[in-house]
């Protein structure tokens, strides 16, 4: 008996081949260093337990350092869109939208290296959330909604010398060094100007319940929309093959 997938190919043109399968909503959720763009994911997370939603984290495509970079680490800049492996970045993303699952990079930033665990992403609704995750054309053109992150920047340097120290063993005075040098100057180059192009310019991070509460409210919509419709006789099911009587059907309405 011939296989769905099978069938789609040989009989159906692209315009009779239902949509089994609609594609994840996609979040991009932007701002400086320690805005608290992970904060308000989780609390998304949180809110809808059960659900099929996942995290993206840019700092996860974050380029291997060589030896050289390593022995020079003071002076890498993980603050340019240079630092980041880009290609892998957008082509992961756009697999995600095609409908695919995905397995994502894991990056030390002990080592400055990638380790052998690899995390798959599945979802309905897909948070993609880094510094600079608008940066891009080509990753904006994947999103399907925009949000920036904006939080005072006194509190967002103080977020990252707690999380460096706890995190990733470093002194306070190489994060405040490192903040001066790079993170700052990297936030007003590469980070503040891609504010325009946010749908949703969220203040104060996860602390502000009403627009995280908005910002869930449209997750939950788009979860809502991506329901399996159970009558919907074109859906996949446990079964390999389709029934007889379906198959059937569909041949006497291409006679």
């Amino acid at each position: 008996m011939t296989s769905l997938p099978e069938y789609y190919e040989l009989n159906l043109n692209e315009s009779e081949k239902p949509n089994l399968k609609k594609k994840p909503y996609i979040i991009g959720v932007c701002g400086g260093s320690g805005s608290g763009k992970t904060s308000v994911c989780r609390e998304i997370i949180k809110k809808l337990p059960n659900k099929k939603v996942s995290i993206i984290s840019q700092d996860w495509f974050y380029r291997p350092l060589n030896e050289k970079e390593k022995e020079n680490i003071e002076e890498y800049n993980f603050d340019d869109p240079k630092a980041l492996d880009n290609k892998l970045l957008l082509q992961t993303l756009k697999n995600l939208k095609a409908g695919s699952n995905v397995f994502c990079p894991n990056y030390d930033f002990v080592t400055h290296s990638r380790t052998k665990k690899k995390q798959l992403i599945t979802g309905d609704v897909i948070l993609f959330e880094g510094i600079m995750v608008f940066h891009s054309k080509e990753l904006r053109d994947v999103m399907d909604l925009k949000v920036f992150v904006e939080t005072d920047s006194d509190v967002r340097l103080a977020r990252r010398i707690i999380r460096d120290i706890n995190e990733r063993g470093r002194t306070i005075m190489s994060v405040i060094e490192q903040y001066f040098k790079f993170v700052k100057p990297g936030y007003d180059d590469f980070v503040a100007p891609m504010r325009k192009f946010a749908d949703v310019i969220l203040l104060k991070g996860s602390h502000n319940t009403v627009a995280v509460d908005l910002l869930l409210q449209r997750v939950s919509v788009e979860l809502e929309n991506r329901k399996v419709n159970t009558n919907n006789k074109f859906l996949h099911s446990k079964q390999t093959h389709f029934n007889t009587y379906l198959l059937d059907d569909i041949f006497q309405k291409k006679k």
